[in-house]
């Protein structure tokens, strides 16, 4: 029994040296699993507030708050300090802070005065990100723009309108392919491979064909789409004085690098001070047939559900009125539509009545006519005329 009494007291001994360590080892564990538990929440509770505020695209503290409230374990102080902040490129930044008081404080091996509170920040960021795909069967445009000299004072609103449109398709899509064909008094090209003089120099191009010095409406029809080797251009070097093409702004063939053809848009510059829309829209139709896409050394789509559409924008009548009369009654109109399988679209910007006949003419019950008064009407026209059955894929970024 004496043995016994002393390992009891021993055991007694031994329990009482060790309990203050196993009290601050199990203040040490529970201030850990408290500490964890707070630094997982608070990362949640921002996560989950971020993508809340991108997904909305709203900073509401309301909403901001209900979630961190939600996510927070009982042993948090209720009050939380938070931020929330939405940019203007559909970023959204939350800060969030839980603060807790340890428990059994007393119990730490660490020598605290005072009240103490552990903090935890969390900070989360996300971003909504639109990505319009098309899903529709491969597009062609020809985009046939009118940088007259009367156009100075409206062209910077109409590059911007035109590239705000193509910034809307994915940069990444095939399925989309753009020409842009400016034109004044003609239309003028550069490094054109169908064209070896104006590799040299820039060359402005008659779309016409004449006989005997006047214009031959049927001829020029019935050449509209042969190759270039059976024409014969009229081409001149654009100079400052001599009103035939501008100087600066040439044909951007056929591509599917919208990068390229907004920087193409955005270089275009007004000049001369006549317009021959019959020009752009000659050329613009050699921007698409397939003929002429090998001229360009554009490889054609291969595709029996290809849509090929023209865009013809103007904010004038031609000096030459009668030479689009000439043509329509020539069947240059017909000839596109039914013969091409070009759809036409026009966009008269402040133009006369007699010029929307005009259009409405040519384009027929096919084709397409929009009378813009204002840049408002010009930019949902455009929208509208550059149409492509898309989809919106929205996601949001963490971490963005």
């Amino acid at each position: 029994m004496s043995v016994i009494q002393r390992q009891r007291g021993a055991i007694t001994l031994t329990f009482a040296f060790t309990l203050p360590a196993i009290v601050s080892l199990l203040a040490i564990t529970v201030f850990f699993a408290m500490y964890s538990q707070v630094v997982i929440r608070a990362g949640q509770a921002t996560d989950s507030a971020v993508l809340a505020c991108a997904y909305q695209q709203s900073n509401n503290t309301e909403v901001t708050g209900n979630i961190l409230e939600y996510y927070r374990p009982n042993f948090v102080l209720p009050v939380l300090n938070k931020s929330v902040d939405l940019n203007s490129k559909n970023g959204c930044q939350i800060k969030a802070q839980y603060r807790f008081k340890p428990a059994m404080l007393r119990a730490l091996p660490v020598d605290i005065k005072g009240s103490v509170e552990i903090k935890s920040n969390s900070l989360s960021r996300s971003k909504l990100i639109r990505n319009v795909n098309v899903i529709q069967d491969p597009v062609d445009f020809s985009l046939v723009l009118d940088i007259s000299g009367s156009m100075s004072g409206d062209l910077p609103e109409l590059k911007k309108i035109i590239t705000d449109v193509i910034n809307d398709i994915d940069p990444n899509s095939n399925q989309v392919r753009f020409s842009i064909v400016p034109f004044q008094t003609g239309v003028g090209v550069t490094g054109a491979p169908w064209l070896l003089s104006s590799e040299d120099s820039p060359k402005c191009v008659d779309s016409l064909v004449y006989t005997n010095g006047n214009l031959d409406a049927d001829k020029t029809v019935q050449s509209l789409n042969y190759p270039s080797n059976r024409l014969d251009f009229d081409e001149t070097t654009p100079r400052r004085f001599l009103d035939r093409c501008s100087e600066t702004s040439f044909i951007l063939p056929l591509t599917n690098n919208l990068h390229n053809v907004i920087r193409h848009v955005e270089l275009l510059e007004t000049s001369g001070g006549s317009t021959a829309s019959f020009q752009g829209f000659i050329w613009g139709i050699r921007t698409l047939t397939e003929e002429w896409q090998k001229e360009w050394n554009v490889t054609p789509v291969q595709s029996t559900s290809l849509t090929q559409r023209l865009i013809l924008f103007t904010d004038g009548s031609d000096s030459r009125g009668d030479y689009f009369n000439d043509l329509m009654r020539a069947g240059l109109c017909d000839e596109v539509q039914q013969n091409l399988n070009i759809e036409v679209s026009f966009i008269g910007f402040g133009v006369s009545a007699e010029r929307i006949k005009q259009f409405r003419q040519c384009a027929g019950s096919n084709g397409t006519v929009f009378d813009a008064n204002n840049t408002a009407e010009l930019a949902a026209y455009f929208k509208d005329a550059i149409k492509i059955n898309t989809e919106t894929k929205v996601r949001i970024v963490l971490g963005e």
